[in-house]
């Protein structure tokens, strides 16, 4: 006699169960930008492709589950499991041959161990392998009288103390494309002025590049040469213009004030980066040694443009009569994604006034950001009959956490018979941080506002943060799972 062990199974059946699936090299969409970016150094290796969990799995080496991967309805990857699924395995590697130019669609199915074969929703993505065309007349565009008789003082004294130059249209402009300029000694030198990120109104009007003009006093006079180069947003080969020589005729400053230095930042004496991590306990500024300056000067250092959001000044130095001056932890997490200027002003016994030349510091974003916790999720499912009367969410605490600062958080899913139809779920809006050191609570739901959702779909816990008072936001990384609605 012989026992076969039956499953019991309860089948759902739904159009469209799966979230479509997500690929963690896709570049962050922006503003007009084109959506779901793949950047061009990823087309040339297996490109991992993640999903969520499905519903009612349990495969075994009898009824084994399968997942297959498609691109534009073309199978081109697919795993199998005999025995349960684990979190590290929901990715499969797509062959670096099947990534070519052009939009595309990847979805995948799931077929589970009862036979049932559900399909996700589909994920637009771009590959772009095709650089911008600078043509053959690419050298930037000055007026006559710069490049008959140069750049000289009283040039700048009558055009707003900088030197513009037009970047002539190119072919395959579009937004998010970097603009980086240049002002050298050498055709094909590296003094970089500037980095500009095209947005839509740029590819309508003509491009404008400016040299500020103590950038051009700092260089010295003599033979210079300003060009241009130019990187879509997917990073493909750089393209760059030939120089245009211009000869630079400029009166020294009555003092030699060279730009202040950011002691954690990495780059030139005129331009570097700031890595909030490296800044946990704020930035040290720092005047050159070769600063001229005397006993009784009084120095007062700027950090940002005095007046807005993060802005700092002071004239007190670490230690008296030292070069050293700090930046409170406070004023650098509102310049995130930002560009600012750093100098510091030289006030003489006389009461002149001297300004140094500009340190121009890109402050970049935080990176290894939180995620939203649920005390209901466990193993990605909210299980309505177990979770009591409410659920809570709150925020692990993030690198320059502070006071000053606001979270959005929300819950999107979809509605209770009707799956087609989105619910937005709000938990906190624009709330202060209350403290630094702790996670932060960010708000309940009960179970009867969560009962608004269809169960057996997944829901979303977005959040967003901002630093600078709520002038930007920036987006953390949100949390999924899947709520279970069994009827007692």
């Amino acid at each position: 006699m012989s026992i076969v062990k039956l499953r019991t199974v309860r089948k759902v059946d739904f159009a469209a169960t799966y979230l479509p699936p997500s690929i963690p090299a896709l570049l962050p969409d922006i503003a007009d930008g084109e959506l779901n970016l793949l950047p061009f150094k990823a087309t040339f290796t297996p490109l991992r492709v993640e999903f969520p969990m499905w519903r009612h799995s349990d495969p075994s080496p009898e009824e084994p589950e399968t997942l297959v991967l498609f691109i534009n309805e073309r199978p081109v990857a697919k795993r199998q499991w005999t025995a349960p699924v684990k979190d590290v395995e929901l990715f499969i590697d797509v062959e670096a041959r099947f990534l070519i130019e052009g939009h595309h669609d990847i979805h995948y199915q799931v077929t589970v161990h009862y036979g049932e074969t559900v399909p996700s929703e589909k994920l637009r993505i771009i590959i772009d392998k095709t650089p911008p065309y600078l043509g053959e007349n690419d050298d930037l565009v000055y007026p006559p009288e710069v490049i008959r008789n140069g750049v000289t003082e009283r040039y700048l004294e009558a055009n707003g103390d900088q030197l513009l130059g037009q970047v002539p249209k190119y072919t395959g402009a579009a937004v998010g494309d970097k603009v980086r300029w240049y002002w050298s000694a050498s055709p094909v030198g590296k003094e970089l002025v500037g980095i500009r990120e095209l947005t839509k109104a740029d590819l309508d009007t003509p491009l404008t590049l400016a040299i500020p003009g103590d950038f051009i006093r700092q260089s010295k006079d003599g033979p210079r040469f300003a060009r241009y180069e130019v990187q879509d947003r997917a990073g493909t080969a750089i393209q760059r213009s030939l120089a245009v020589g211009i000869g630079a005729a400029v009166l020294p400053a009555p003092r030699n004030l060279p730009p202040i230095k950011v002691v954690q930042a990495i780059g030139t004496a005129f331009f570097s980066t700031l890595k909030p991590r490296d800044a946990l306990n704020g930035a040290t500024l720092e005047i050159p040694s070769d600063a001229v300056l005397e006993d009784d000067d009084l120095i007062t250092v700027f950090w940002g443009e005095q007046g807005t959001v993060g802005a700092y000044s002071s004239d007190v130095p670490i230690t008296p009569g030292g070069r050293r001056f700090q930046v409170p932890k406070a004023n650098i997490a509102p310049h995130m994604g930002k560009a600012i200027e750093v100098r510091y002003q030289v006030k003489t016994r006389a009461d002149e006034l001297f300004d140094s030349q500009i340190h121009r510091l890109q402050v970049e974003w935080l990176t290894g950001l939180p995620v939203v916790q649920c005390d209901k999720i466990n193993d990605h499912l909210l299980v309505l009959s177990t979770m009591g009367d409410r659920a809570n969410f709150s925020l692990p605490t993030w690198q320059h956490m502070a006071t000053s600062q606001f979270v959005t958080v929300w819950l999107e899913g979809v509605k209770r018979g009707a799956p087609r139809e989105k619910v937005t779920l709000p938990l906190v809006s624009e709330a202060p941080v209350p403290g630094e050191n702790s996670a932060m609570p960010v708000g309940s739901l009960t179970k009867g506002q969560l009962q608004q959702l269809e169960s057996g779909y997944q829901f979303q816990v977005k959040v967003r943060v901002s630093f600078d008072d709520k002038q930007s936001w920036l987006t953390f990384p949100h949390t999924s799972a899947t709520l279970v609605d069994i009827p007692g």
